[in-house]
């Protein structure tokens, strides 16, 4: 479990430091934990800094930086291309292995990075740092993959590139600059990104002052098209490409001295880093060839640099050590004092003894030299006899593996070697040859790498996780479950749960897949009931509910037309009591068992809550040793008063109501009675909660019904959706927050033990 970053925190005894080899200085987190600022650069290339050798443009600031710093002449981002350059940035992790590695996000991209990883801004946001990304995001465009879900908790800037490529999915309004869900501006002007960008990270830190924060400052320059703001137009020697860097450089100023004026840069981290390369060297001393997209060094070597004399970190240092964009995420966690917890694999390894100038080069796992040192040693490590006594498992966790922007493993660096994997193995002494212009021949090396490229691959087979994916709404607005939610389910159908002589009722099941714990069941009772419907018409509610974490069931239950009341119940009864006593082989918890249901199926989910106990309505559809008591449900769109006025004048207009109950109100009064929720309520009730639409009858937002629960104390509460008519099941955004509703609701009452109500009620 992550410790709380609040309190200073003696990580190694005294006794053990004494003795333990290795270890210079007591490591205790510091009592203020520092600040993060990570300045990421669109598409700049290796040599693109006066610190890397360029001459066409001046950057005294980002120099002054590597002056104070320590600056890498062997790091490299985690691929040639954007999205999965970010990818591997945020998670810690090869693209490859969240499924982010191929090309990039466009503005009709489905996927990103999957909610259940662990980000760099989650894991701080988690140990009490506030965090912000302020600029490109290029990560996925549906709502589970914005800024926002994935632990930034304010975001400002473009969703999307400015690329010709991606601008014609916004057609003449152009691409929005966005500060969280708000449109600032439209369409965004590239000259002026840089300075607003700056702008925003500096109110952020100025409204952060006092607490710590991790600003994650990606910036759309110095992608094309290039933007430059007038005061640097024509100021560098290298045309619209050198001013945007000379502006970079400008702004880069600016956060440092504003770190200064607000008295925190003694207690920041500063890193500045390319996403991926440009070109090659323009001169004779520049050897590096390739371009953005390629594996050759040039479309994936880049400038990157650590700030943090005050912290401990390295000043006035060039390291050659191989470092990987990953390998930030673990160090900047053991900075800042935060334990990764267990679980998560992630490739990056702990370079903070490098860092801070305790070590040359990144120490092995196994060597324990720092907090996340061991997080390495949860990937895979099993190889075959072939490779076992040739590659040694720190040699493996220090290998860097090169992906092409198609995702495909292109060629593996380990030391100064480099091995290009296809159309046929090259090996490369980058040492002597950055610019792998000269073939070396050494058979020993070259298995050494084609071992771990081999191992890398079935690494990657067996453990590779799956990219977050949703499906576009459908263009007419109507219900649909994405293919990617049904495909983590289990079902069952057609399952028989009750006979009545030739007559068989059946139920569709359905839970998450690979998940065979005790999970609550929701019995699912779908509408027209009156007349006509089946269980297949309630399946969207069902997969959907089945997906946060139940087991469900879509009941088929006597139509009117064959069997009046109080049919219907009886057989809602019968599959409570199925599940019950089938419970141990659905993997269900038989104490908590929940129903909901829409239209008629709403008045049963009501009825099924409030009438445990009431023989006249428990019916002979099986199972009657086991209870058909239920521990919540839910009412959409139905009617829990039967004896109302409003119900006597319909009852004795709809031929409906009378086929269903066997007569009028007038003329059936006890079955009216029996028939009505409200009537039955008592202290030994479970908690109901009410949906509707803000279009439906009245009468279906229960006011009596709610009244006389919360007078014994039992909880309840009412759900109005705007503007949406009785059928709101069918349409998408209404069907997803009456599905939102009922989650929270469920998991309150069936999978917490607190009883609370759940999030977006509206009580009258």
């Amino acid at each position: 479990m992550t410790q709380p970053i609040h309190q200073p925190l003696l990580r190694v005894t005294l006794p053990a430091l004494i003795l333990c080899v290795g270890v210079s200085r007591l490591l205790v987190a510091s009592e203020s934990p520092p600040n993060i600022v990570f300045i990421f650069v669109d598409d700049q290339g290796y040599y693109d800094l006066g610190c890397y050798g360029a001459t066409e443009v001046k950057t005294p600031r980002i120099d002054a930086m590597a002056d104070e710093g320590i600056r890498f002449t062997d790091y490299y981002a985690a691929a040639p291309i954007c999205s999965p350059s970010r990818a591997g940035l945020l998670t810690g992790c090869y693209p490859r292995r969240v499924g982010n590695h191929i090309w990039v996000h466009r503005a009709d991209s489905a996927s990103g990075i999957h909610p259940d990883e662990l980000t760099i801004a989650e894991l701080f946001q988690q140990n009490g740092y506030a965090t912000a990304c302020i600029g490109k995001w290029h990560l996925g465009f549906q709502e589970p993959f914005l800024p926002r879900n994935q632990g930034f908790g304010h975001y400002f800037g473009l969703l999307h590139n400015l690329d010709p490529v991606e601008v014609v999915y916004f057609g003449d309004k152009g691409v929005p600059l966005m500060r969280n869900d708000m449109v600032v501006k439209r369409p965004a002007d590239p000259s002026e990104l840089t300075k607003l960008y700056t702008d925003e990270a500096i109110a952020f830190m100025k409204k952060n002052v006092e607490k710590p924060f991790f600003l994650y400052l990606p910036h759309t320059m110095l992608h094309n098209p290039l933007g430059v703001s007038e005061g640097f137009k024509g100021t560098s020697r290298w045309g619209e490409y050198g001013d945007a860097i000379q502006e970079l450089d400008h702004n880069v100023g600016r956060l440092f001295d504003s770190l200064e004026r607000l008295g925190i840069s003694d207690n920041t981290i500063v890193i500045y880093a390319s996403d991926n390369g440009r070109g090659p060297g323009r001169s004779p001393e520049q050897k590096i060839r390739g371009r953005k997209l390629s594996t050759y060094e040039g479309g994936i070597r880049v400038p990157a640099i650590a700030w943090g004399p005050g912290l401990g970190l390295q000043k006035g240092k060039s390291s050659a050590a191989v470092v990987r964009a990953m390998d930030w995420y673990p160090s900047l966690a053991t900075l800042a004092g935060i334990e990764i917890p267990e679980g998560p694999v992630i490739d990056g390894r702990d370079m903070s003894p490098l860092l801070k100038g305790d070590s040359a080069f990144v120490p092995a796992p196994g060597l324990d030299k720092s907090l996340n040192a061991k997080v390495p040693l949860r990937r895979r490590w099993d190889p075959p006899g072939e490779w076992e006594p040739l590659i040694e498992r720190w040699e493996y966790n220090d290998a860097f593996f090169y992906h092409g922007s198609q995702g495909a493993l292109a060629a593996v660096r380990w030391k100064n070697w480099k091995l290009y994997l296809n159309p046929s193995l090259q090996l490369y002494d980058l040492s002597k040859d950055p610019g792998e212009s000269t073939l070396v021949r050494n058979g020993d090396v070259i298995r050494k790498l084609r071992g771990m490229a081999i191992l890398f691959q079935e690494e990657m087979r067996l453990d590779a996780r799956a990219a977050g994916q949703v499906t576009p709404r459908r263009a007419d607005g109507k219900t649909e479950i994405p293919a990617e939610i049904i495909d983590r389910l289990h079902s069952k159908l057609d399952v028989t749960f009750a006979r009545y002589g030739d007559r068989t009722l059946e139920l569709d099941i359905y839970r998450p897949r690979d998940d065979w714990r005790s999970l609550p069941a929701l019995v699912c009772i779908h509408g027209g009931g009156w007349s006509k419907g089946q269980k297949t018409h309630f399946r969207n509610v069902t997969q959907a509910l089945a997906a946060k974490g139940f087991v469900t069931a879509s009941i088929d239950y006597r139509l009117s037309g064959e069997a009046p009341f109080p049919a219907h119940i009886h057989d809602c009864k019968a599959a409570v009591r199925f599940l019950r006593a089938n419970a141990s082989n659905f993997g269900i918890d038989p104490e908590k068992i929940g129903a909901i249901g829409h239209s008629a199926g709403g008045h049963l989910a009501a009825l099924l809550a409030m009438s445990a106990g009431v023989q006249e309505l428990e019916g002979k559809g099986g199972n009657a040793e086991e209870s058909s008591a239920i521990q919540a449900a839910i009412s959409m769109g139905g009617q829990t008063d039967f004896l109302s006025e409003r119900n006597r004048e319909i009852s004795s207009q709809k031929e409906i109501w009378q086929q269903f109950l066997g007569g009028s109100q007038a003329e059936k009064p006890q079955t009216y009675r029996i028939a009505s929720p409200l009537v039955h309520v008592d202290q030994t009730d479970p908690p109901c909660w009410i949906i509707t639409g803000e279009n439906d009858d009245p009468s279906t937002l229960a006011d009596q019904f709610r009244e006389r629960l919360q007078t014994l104390d039992i909880q309840s509460g009412l759900t109005v959706i705007k503007d949406a008519p009785h059928a709101f099941l069918t349409t998408q955004v209404w069907f997803d927050e009456a599905i939102e509703v009922a989650d929270t609701f469920f998991t309150k009452t069936l999978k917490q033990t607190r009883n609370d109500a759940p999030a977006r009620k509206r009580d009258n």
